[in-house]
């Protein structure tokens, strides 16, 4: 059904621009890009982005070119880089979270063109249910959060920028298949003849995730029950659809209209990979925005952009017959989320002044359709606002950033139950937070500049920590919010025509150190019944290394490495001074690349090493090695790639249980006109 949703899309959009094909066929296309490359208006700046050429922020950017095409969800892009881990659960589609510099997925928060995906009710992002189709630039900010965005976070920010129209008519098309019966289908039109101008993006993707695995029975010291056999229920189908509207009101001002809509079934294993499990949780949510910005507010160099949004997101899980949780569960989840967001910048000689209100108003909902109970509506209203300077001395050299953002939050909890599972009363609570930080960016040199950033953030806790989750996760409305103080400090080398075989070098260097109090963490009593606790906090610093190199006119060479150490400061002794769970202590990542004319060829080998599983450091990790390579061929307005993942076959788990896939090969090609 969606798939044929799709096919049936992608032709009305062809057939409807089809008067711009004509003057598409005269354009020139660039033939030593090998991937299909947006253009710059697709992510030029606008009023309420961060120049990230120049914030003191630690950022990484991944343009479309590095995903175009390829049949990878967003947790495998961005995973590659340092001082970012993703946890996932299974294959393509599976739940992922996200970890930057050995936070929580909690701890990170994950905006989609400036909307915040983060649930009150549920904390952290599956990046699974985020679609690359129509992503086109993915910013990701490393223990600072800029003012532009309206919270801060103890991790800091991934934010999605999708595809901006651009001038004339546009239409690309792609098809991918791969490994485990994975399939992806998807279209875009772009058109914009004058002041008025639409974005149309489609896309269907699918995958069995039937892959091989080898089920140890529960049973890891007795190899004799172990078995080799096909990963049971998780499969998944999922459509992604984006329609963007605009309007140019005059030169300094324009409007925008934006709805994205997302729909996911998907299947959910049971640990022991029984057969006739048939665990499901279904996914809808809408995200529609209506913006303005003015640049050059009254004749002065003031500029705005403000937007109200309203999300909905429903889920539906089934576990009607007992076979992942405790007992038999059928909940229908809701939440919905309005609000107001608006940045100002003024612009001066030798300093930018920048000030964000962000105010928004969240309900969440639940109701049991096997005992047929509706619970009352959790609601919490949340107002942040900050205020950056920046400020250029010495020549524009030396760049300081000093900023402070207030956030106030107000919270109705209903469906709180006790240490026995009995329903108490509803409880109303507020919490505020200070957030100043600073940041400082040095261009020494023409090639070399230097980053240093300082900050103090927060993390007030989500519903389910709050008021409890489905029986067997117990609420405390008495958690306090978790604080960080956040410092790094990093040098970069940015150097080109070196030698006439070196045509650019990139060495970078930077440590950071990481301090978190109150924080949030489950305890478990004798019934494997949770509940959420703060205890004294956590110790995290690493060091992050990164080198690039290009030459002879056709290679490029990339390698980078984390090194990082965590402690757990909880006050049981048994846990006091380990390793926090689930974190790297090493990451290392070597890629080369080679360009011939229209053919691009890749291979790249990624190790991880040093993880626990527990809190008690008594289960460790196997080591994650995984070894991948690729070509792909620009022949006319064709894109043909083609990936090998996990080349040597080697089978991990991200969490203990739940392994990933071994060996795979995908396929896909893209037609643009």
């Amino acid at each position: 059904m969606k798939t044929t949703c799709v096919l049936v899309v992608s032709l009305v959009l062809a057939l409807g621009c089809g008067r711009g094909v004509a003057a598409a066929e005269d354009r020139s296309v660039t033939l030593d890009t090998i991937v299909v490359t947006a253009e710059k208006s697709e992510t030029s700046l606008q009023t309420g982005d961060v120049d990230t050429r120049e914030t003191p922020a630690a950022v990484v950017v991944i343009e479309r070119e590095a995903f175009e095409g390829k049949m990878e969800g967003l947790d495998e892009i961005i995973e590659k880089e340092t001082g970012i881990q993703v946890r996932q659960t299974g294959g393509l589609g599976s739940f992922s979270s996200v970890s930057l510099r050995g936070s929580t997925s909690d701890q990170v928060l994950v905006y989609l063109d400036g909307v915040l995906l983060n649930d009150a009710a549920g904390g952290g992002v599956d990046l699974s249910r985020i679609s690359l189709s129509d992503v086109a630039a993915i910013e990701i900010y490393k223990g600072t959060t800029p003012v532009n965005y309206g919270k801060s976070a103890i991790g800091g920010v991934v934010n999605i920028k999708t595809i901006r129209s651009r001038e004339g008519c546009n239409v690309n098309a792609g098809v991918g298949y791969g490994s485990f019966n994975t399939r992806r289908l998807n279209a875009l039109v772009n058109h914009k003849p004058g002041r008025f101008d639409y974005l149309i993006s489609a896309e269907s993707l699918a995958s069995d995730n039937d892959y091989e695995i080898e089920n140890d029975n529960g049973t890891p010291d007795n190899p004799a029950d172990d078995r080799d056999e096909d990963r049971n229920n998780a499969a998944f189908e999922q459509i992604n659809l984006l329609g963007k509207g605009g309007y140019d009101l005059s030169q300094r001002c324009r409007l925008d209209f934006v709805h994205q809509y997302f729909s996911k079934d998907q299947e959910l294993p049971s640990w022991n990979n029984a057969a006739a499990t048939d665990t499901t949780l279904a996914t809808d949510r809408h995200i529609t925005t209506l913006k303005v910005t003015t640049d050059g507010i009254g004749g002065l160099s003031l500029n705005n952009a403000s937007f109200v949004d309203y999300a909905v997101k429903e889920e539906e899980y089934d576990d009607s017959k007992g076979d992942i949780g405790l007992g038999r569960q059928k909940i229908r989840y809701r939440t919905s989320r309005y609000g107001v967001n608006s940045f100002f910048e003024w612009l001066f000689a030798w300093h930018t002044a920048s000030l964000s209100l962000d105010l928004h108003d969240e309900t969440y909902e639940t109701e049991d359709l096997i005992k047929e109970i509706d619970a009352d509506a959790s609601r919490r209203r949340s107002f942040s606002s900050g205020l950056q300077e920046r400020i250029y001395l010495f020549e524009d050299r030396l760049t300081v950033s000093p900023a402070v953002r207030y956030t106030r939050i107000e919270d109705d909890l209903t469906s709180l139950v006790d240490a026995w599972g009995i329903q108490e009363e509803d409880v109303s609570r507020t919490s505020e937070a200070w957030s100043p930080q600073i940041g400082v960016r040095y261009q020494a040199l023409d090639w070399l500049y230097f980053k240093s950033n300082l900050g103090r953030y927060h993390r007030e806790p989500h519903f389910y920590e709050l008021s409890g989750d489905r029986g067997y996760l117990i609420g405390n409305p008495d958690l306090e919010n978790e604080q960080g103080t956040n410092f790094d400090l990093g040098a970069a080398v940015e150097a080109r025509a070196v030698r006439p075989w070196l045509d650019r070098l990139s060495v970078s260097a930077t440590y950071y150190r990481n301090e978190v109090d109150d924080l949030i963490t489950t305890v478990y009593d004798a019934r494997g019944i949770g509940r959420t606790v703060n205890v004294p906090g956590a110790r995290i610093e690493g060091v992050e290394l990164g080198l690039t190199a290009e030459g002879f006119g056709f290679l490029r060479l990339i390698g980078n490495a984390t090194l990082q150490d965590t402690e757990n400061l909880n006050e049981n002794k048994a846990f006091n001074g380990k390793e926090l769970p689930g974190r790297w202590k090493r990451a290392y990542r070597v890629r080369a690349e080679a360009r011939y004319r229209g053919f691009k060829c890749y291979t790249e080998y990624l190790l991880s090493k040093d993880l626990y599983y527990d809190t008690a450091n008594l289960l460790p990790a196997e080591d994650k090695k995984e070894l991948n390579a690729g070509i792909s061929w620009l022949a006319g307005r064709f894109l043909f790639s083609f990936d090998g993942k996990n080349l040597q076959n080697n089978q991990y788990e991200d969490f203990n249980g739940y392994p990933l896939p071994g060996r795979s090969f995908f396929g896909s090609v893209t037609y643009r006109y």
